[in-house]
């Protein structure tokens, strides 16, 4: 392991010259911190997606219904939208290593105790569901103090260049734990006709406590502080706004209003997908197999789009054009793939649809939370974070559209379905309907009415002006 305490040198990010006081510092350790980082968003991710992928069988393996199965995805977005604001309070105030260690250590509680719902000799058959509810749920709460520290990261550890692609790599290791996830489930639980299934489970459920568990250790032993000893940049040493006041702040925010809400529906819509993606395919005679490796290729499609978009935003800094114009394609991707998923035997279409869906949609998603950020500074990077991901929109819209478009799903019966035949098939056309114009519309909006005020830009600008001027303003104190 490198020395945490050996700066990387200040001429690399060109910020430190003797007409300066202010020495820049970059530090090896903050890829340690963001590897730890990435690694639970990983884990959590794959926590979260236990059951979707292989829905028919976990409603036959818990006694209950693919509603059932939904909800307990759905508790992810309940738990970690109750709960954001706190978790953002205490990765803003009490540090960013406070906010890892707790949620690493509920994210891996959470996986412990859904495994032992897996057990019908440990826990009664009647009461397996509701422990597998009760360690989803932990899980669910380690989520906000995972997500939220990205931005707050990439603005204490890396310098002004490097920022959108570090919130780049520790985002997206989220959407690579759901493909992950995506490819694990069914091809652990793969039964042949009439096999109990609980091996499968077991099985499935202790591979997803691995990564948990070593993230949970390399939190404590790795993370040694909030911040670095020397900032990486001008607006990493400018203090935060206290808590109250930077929410008060960010919701005077025009731009921020329309950002919350768009980009909180692209959250939303995406999660949601996610979760029905085998529930939408099944009817049509594509298997949980082809519906994982479905919902891999959308997520890696997702990864090399955010990857991209992470360079393109370092190196033009024009956030606002590049997350117009992902967003508008992520929707021309969403109408033809709710076209061809209807009809049997268009699996190339079919996985090219969903693919593109991927890469547009989840591209945007770190320049999102990067746009937030600029427009609220200096409000602490977690805050804004929050409400863009968790409590004031990206979950709690994706409750209300993962019910509303469940209960738009009508019960038919097909020749072509692959469903488990234990579990009742639905048709997802009025609910895919649902889900593209409410796409349509949000998409619209933000082309239309959302302009950015890039404040941290600016801030930094003028810092760097100062710099080359050799000028240092003089403190001055409101009466």
């Amino acid at each position: 392991m490198p020395d945490p305490d050996n700066s990387e040198g200040d001429n690399q990010n060109g910020m430190s010259t003797s007409l300066d006081p202010r020495t820049f510092h970059l530090y090896a350790r903050r890829w340690w911190i963001l590897f730890i980082l990435g690694l639970l968003q990983f884990s959590n991710a794959m926590i979260w997606l236990s059951y979707a992928p292989i829905a028919d069988y976990t409603a036959t393996f818990y006694h209950s219904t693919t509603d059932m199965v939904n909800y307990l995805s759905l508790v992810y977005m309940v738990a970690s939208a109750l709960f954001g604001v706190m978790s953002a309070f205490v990765l803003d105030y009490m540090g960013l290593r406070a906010g890892i260690i707790v949620g690493a250590w509920l994210n891996v509680v959470g996986a412990g105790i859904k495994l032992l719902s897996a057990f019908p000799d440990v826990v009664p058959s009647n009461t397996q569901l509701t422990v597998a509810f009760i360690g989803q749920s932990v899980s669910a709460l380690a989520q906000p103090y995972i997500m939220f520290a990205t931005t707050k990261l990439a603005a204490l550890w890396f310098p002004e260049e490097h920022r959108a692609l570090a919130n780049t790599i520790g985002s997206m290791a989220n959407p690579l734990g759901i493909m992950v996830g995506s490819l694990l489930a069914p091809a652990i639980v793969n039964p042949s006709p009439g096999a109990k299934l609980d091996g499968y489970f077991q099985t499935l459920l202790g591979v997803h406590c691995g990564p948990a568990l070593l993230a949970a250790i390399l939190s404590v032993f790795v993370i040694t502080s909030s911040k670095p000893p020397t900032p990486p940049s001008a607006s990493a040493e400018t203090e935060s706004m206290p808590f109250k006041d930077g929410i008060v702040a960010m919701f005077k925010t025009k731009s921020y209003w329309l950002l919350m809400i768009c980009c909180g529906a692209g959250v939303a819509l995406f999660t949601v997908l996610t979760t029905i993606l085998q529930q939408i395919l099944c009817p049509h005679g594509y298997s949980d197999t082809y519906a994982g490796t479905c919902g891999a290729v959308m997520i890696a499609a997702g990864i090399v789009g955010a990857a991209i978009t992470g360079v393109l935003a370092d190196k033009t800094k024009k956030f606002e054009e590049i997350a117009k114009t992902f967003y508008a394609f992520a929707i021309v991707s969403s109408v033809l793939f709710a076209i061809v998923a209807r009809y049997p035997n268009q699996h190339a279409l079919v996985m090219v649809t969903v693919g593109a869906f991927g890469f547009f949609g989840f591209g945007l998603y770190p320049i999102c939370l990067e746009l937030g950020v600029e427009v609220t500074y200096p409000v602490a990077e977690a805050t804004s974070t929050a409400f863009i991901i968790m409590s004031g929109s990206g979950q709690v819209q994706g409750i209300a559209y993962l019910v509303i478009m469940q209960a738009l799903a009508v019960d038919f019966s097909t020749p072509n379905s692959a469903c488990s035949p234990s579990v009742q098939v639905q048709d997802f056309t009025n609910a895919l309907l649902f889900f593209n114009c409410m796409a349509f519309v949000i998409c619209v909006s933000l082309i239309i009415f959302f302009n950015a005020n890039y404040k941290r830009m600016r801030a930094e600008q003028a810092s760097e002006a100062q710099r080359i001027l050799g000028f240092q303003p003089t403190p001055v104190s409101s009466s």
